[in-house]
């Protein structure tokens, strides 16, 4: 049985994968006190330990040529210097950045000296003129065969994952999961946006890389859209230039399950959908909304911690809710940086249990981003 913990966690992963501008960017300064590979890092401020994660760059695998190379170079570019750190989000317990040393963009440089990859599937917070920068250098290194690309067949670190955990699969999907999971941590190695919380997840694992499109062909900032899903029951209005997608998660028994969500956002705020139906175990409208929300908050705290963030995320039960034979309950959110509305609905179908959570998250003083987005939500048969 997929666990109400794991739906929040995949919850949290659609904000991640998904959206384009979450939220403006923030900036600290801070110094460089440590370099554990050739995209993470350690920063200090005002004494505090905090995990960087550079955006969008990818260093060869532990096992791969050039790995430690790359850790090295980004120690000699950044160890013992402040920096500028720009960061948006927070995942797997790094905070998502780009670090600019001088005015340099530490991460475009990397892959100008041909040292990593450009991960164009984790730049979707770039602005354009980062990405076509972080294209250019990248092609620049490529054409001059700098570094890893003096290997003509030089392969992804992705592919490389990818690949590692083909030989891993077998007749114990769980199981193979788990020893890819000890692997990394062993490694001490940062996940791809595929994998991104899936240690957290404990013994199962996300399966594969999400199905996206966009939710509306002619979506545009700044213009809603009506959403109707005829399979998951439900309409809503959304930002039209968000997305629709659906994502596996493998259980502790090696179980596939499927979930179906969607994501916005704005300047304002950002929307999330998720929808998924389960075993319904002992579960009550009210337990299946207690767990989720539950675990939705563990697991962002469990991220905080690991990032060296001394403030915590609440999550406080405002009141109870009926829609057309769905019940559920309302949560108020306040968490670092960030305020916001989570509604549950479930809904007993014999021996399975239909749930749909709704989220908005918005910076402080954001509270009345989330009327439009929650007051339309209609459940349709």
């Amino acid at each position: 049985m997929l666990r109400p913990r794991e739906i929040s966690l995949l919850f949290t992963l659609a904000a991640l994968l998904c959206l384009p501008s979450l939220a403006n960017a923030a900036t600290l300064q801070a110094k460089v006190v440590q370099v554990e590979s050739g995209n993470t890092l350690v920063v200090s401020n005002t004494n505090r330990p905090l995990r960087i994660r550079i955006k969008a760059v990818s260093p060869p695998e532990s096992g791969q040529a050039f790995s430690e190379a790359a850790r090295e170079h980004l120690k000699l570019l950044v160890l013992d210097k402040p920096v500028f750190v720009v960061y948006t989000h927070l995942a797997d317990g790094y905070l998502e950045a780009k670090i600019i040393l001088n005015g340099i963009d530490i991460g475009s440089q990397m892959l100008r000296d041909g040292v990593a990859w450009y991960d164009r599937a984790s730049g979707y917070q770039l602005t354009q003129s980062d990405r076509d920068l972080y294209e250019q250098c990248e092609q620049a290194a490529r054409n001059e065969k700098r570094g890893l690309w003096q290997d003509p067949a030089a392969v992804a670190p992705w592919e490389f994952r990818k690949a590692q955990l083909a030989k891993l699969n077998g007749d114990n999907p769980a199981s193979s999961f788990r020893q890819e999971q000890a692997r990394k941590q062993r490694a001490n190695q940062s996940f791809s946006n595929a994998d991104l919380l899936g240690g957290a997840i404990g013994p199962g694992a996300i399966a594969g890389s999400p199905n996206l499109k966009p939710i509306s062909a002619s979506g545009g900032p700044g213009r809603w859209t009506r959403f109707e899903s005829v399979s998951e029951h439900f309409s809503i209005l959304i930002p039209s230039d968000g997305v629709e997608g659906t994502h596996s998660v493998v259980d502790a028994e090696g179980h596939t399950h499927q979930f179906h969500f969607l994501a916005g956002g704005n300047d304002s705020a950002m929307y999330l959908v998720l929808a998924a139906s389960e075993p319904n175990g002992k579960n009550t409208d009210a337990s299946a909304a207690d767990e989720v929300v539950k675990g939705f908050i563990n697991s962002m705290n469990i991220d905080f911690e690991k990032a060296g963030l001394g403030e915590r995320a609440t999550a406080t039960p405002v009141r109870n809710l009926t829609l057309n034979g769905y019940g559920g309950k309302e949560y108020r959110l306040r968490g670092p940086a960030s305020v916001g509305v989570i509604r549950v609905f479930s809904k007993q179908d014999g021996d399975r249990r239909s749930i749909i959570v709704l989220s908005v998250l918005a910076r402080p003083g954001g509270e009345s981003a989330d009327d439009q987005f929650l007051n339309s939500f209609k459940i349709i048969e």
